[in-house]
């Protein structure tokens, strides 16, 4: 990727997206797909076998942010790391990572943090996360839970009239999907996990998400990664909801507070 110096005629700040290894493998569709309006090219600022991906944006824009503006950066800067994670390993800065210059990219940031950024980029090479949430279809699950659970049943049939006993028979359904939950997240992620590096697992965003994991998965992976997952939609789609995001920089196994 070629360099050209900012413009002289403003003051200029380098806005930081991420860390990839150097030299670079080739970068399609992002020359001109930074932060800014109109969006900024994309340039690298190296040190030794590391570069930082920068775009170099009018301090008046970091120092006057509009809700609309902000916005509209927050998404190119997601959007370029998405994009980028496609195509090689990157280590991914949250939004708003900002120097006033590239020479304080280097000073600041790359030549300190030199041997970890390189650890970090080899223990990562090839990789990119996936978002898996599975979420259990309503109707279903409850029906489930009465067909396995008898005493529900005889439970309801005796039109229990008390608050107590209505708060009772509640805890002991939650208990029931609770357990199915734990039993079905396990089994499902047996299915992924020969083509998983590594996982994190989150708490549910919801009352029936049975799981909620960030996934390591190899890059060349991927094919296979997805028929797994085709295989348990054709399965499970008329009692579990699956929504998987990807491929992401992996942010669930990089902790680059700046």
């Amino acid at each position: 990727m070629r360099r050209e110096p900012p413009p002289t005629h403003a003051k200029i700040a380098t806005h930081l997206y991420g860390v990839v290894q150097f030299p670079t493998e080739p970068m399609t569709g992002l020359d001109r797909a930074g932060v800014g309006d109109p969006p900024s090219r994309v340039d690298l600022v190296r040190h030794r076998s590391i570069a930082a991906l920068v775009s170099h944006i009018p301090q008046s824009r970091v120092e006057a942010q509009s809700a609309r503006r902000l916005r509209q950066d927050m998404k190119a800067h997601a959007a370029l790391l998405n994009k980028l994670a496609e195509q090689q390993t990157v280590l991914p800065f949250r939004f708003g990572v900002v120097f006033p210059d590239d020479p304080s990219v280097i000073a600041r940031l790359l030549q300190p943090a030199y041997d970890r950024l390189t650890k970090l980029l080899e223990g990562l090479h090839g990789a990119i996360e996936l978002t898996l949430r599975a979420t259990y279809v309503e109707q279903r699950v409850l029906q489930e839970v009465v067909a396995e659970n008898p005493r529900l049943v005889s439970s309801s049939a005796r039109r229990v009239r008390s608050y107590q006993a209505r708060v009772d028979l509640g805890q002991r359904v939650a208990r029931a999907i609770e357990a199915k939950q734990h039993h079905d997240a396990k089994r499902l992620f047996g299915v992924l996990r020969p083509f998983v590096r590594a996982a994190q697992f989150g708490r549910p965003l919801k009352e029936l998400m049975l799981l909620n994991a960030s996934m390591l998965v190899e890059r060349a992976s991927l094919p296979q990664f997805d028929r797994a997952l085709a295989k348990i939609h054709n399965a499970e789609h008329d009692r579990i909801e699956l929504d998987c995001i990807g491929p992401l920089p992996p942010y669930s196994f990089v902790d680059l507070e700046f």
